[in-house]
């Protein structure tokens, strides 16, 4: 403990710096069905603020500190609308110093969520390793895997998941960029249906009847894979800010079950 707090006393500390996105979006099958019947789209807002602290510590390392505060609201279905608080933390290595040189990343995160409706209560944790490298002066790359797990009131929205993503940015002008995104994912998701349905409830690890979307229909906690691609393109509005438009395919499947999201968002994000 000692030579911990030794360390910590020699960094250099940047001062916090809040960050805020707020976001507009619509999902074509929030409910996640197969089903054409059970598909239900809404719009959705979203806002995420982080505050950080940032460490250096020599050359090539870095540490950062983060408080997290981020919710969600569903225009047409209040019950589906979250709040989390929370913390974030990082480690950052740069392999020498050339501009090109990889960033390896460790990071971990926790979060309190509270929900309108009781059992999405609970708490989300996960960690995650990257590397980061630049290729040229336009063009950035980043291959990451996060394993995240979400405790929730009701076993039905209980969550574990392994993800991995592979980002490639690139710079059209000096304020623009575009950004590519391919995902692929392995853990629970929550599809919903209307009717009975025997095919879902064998693979179904918690289900449970619901009138979340406004009519009963069950909730079906399932193990399942998914894969999705994202396209976005940035715009920088000034120095501290930026606007993003994103599009989002995903595809999620297991035995009999198989949907697609169609998912479109506008964000605009603000450095203080």
């Amino acid at each position: 403990m000692l030579a911990f707090l030794v360390v910590v006393s020699a960094l250099r500390a940047d001062d916090w710096a809040p960050n805020i996105t707020t976001t507009a979006g619509w999902n074509g099958n929030t409910t996640n069905a197969d089903r054409a019947s059970d598909r239900i789209g809404t719009f959705h807002l979203g806002l995420e603020l982080l505050s950080t602290r940032r460490y250096e510590a020599g050359r090539d390392d870095s540490f950062q500190l983060a408080g997290h505060l981020g919710g969600e609201w569903w225009t047409r279905f209040r019950g589906l609308g979250t709040l989390a608080t929370g913390a974030r933390a990082d480690w950052r290595h740069k392999f020498g110093v050339s501009a090109v040189a990889p960033i390896l990343v460790i990071e971990a995160y926790v979060d309190a969520i509270a929900a309108k409706e009781s059992g999405r209560r609970g708490s989300a944790s996960g960690v995650a390793i990257s590397v980061r490298k630049r290729f040229d002066d336009l063009t950035r790359g980043t291959l990451a895997h996060e394993y995240s797990i979400l405790n929730a009131s009701h076993g039905v929205f209980d969550r574990t998941a392994n993800e991995t993503t592979l980002e490639v940015d690139r710079d059209l002008t000096d304020v623009s960029r575009l950004s590519f995104t391919a995902r692929f994912r392995r853990g629970d998701v929550v599809s919903y249906a209307s009717s009975p349905r025997p095919d879902l409830a064998t693979l179904a690890r918690r289900q449970v009847d619901l009138d979340t979307f406004g009519q009963t229909m069950t909730a079906y906690r399932i193990d399942a894979t998914t894969w999705s691609a994202r396209m976005a393109f940035l715009r920088a509005l000034s120095l501290q800010t930026a606007w993003v438009l994103a599009y989002e395919w995903r595809q999620t499947e297991r035995g009999p079950l198989r949907f697609t999201n169609h998912v479109t968002s506008t964000a605009w994000v603000h450095q203080f």
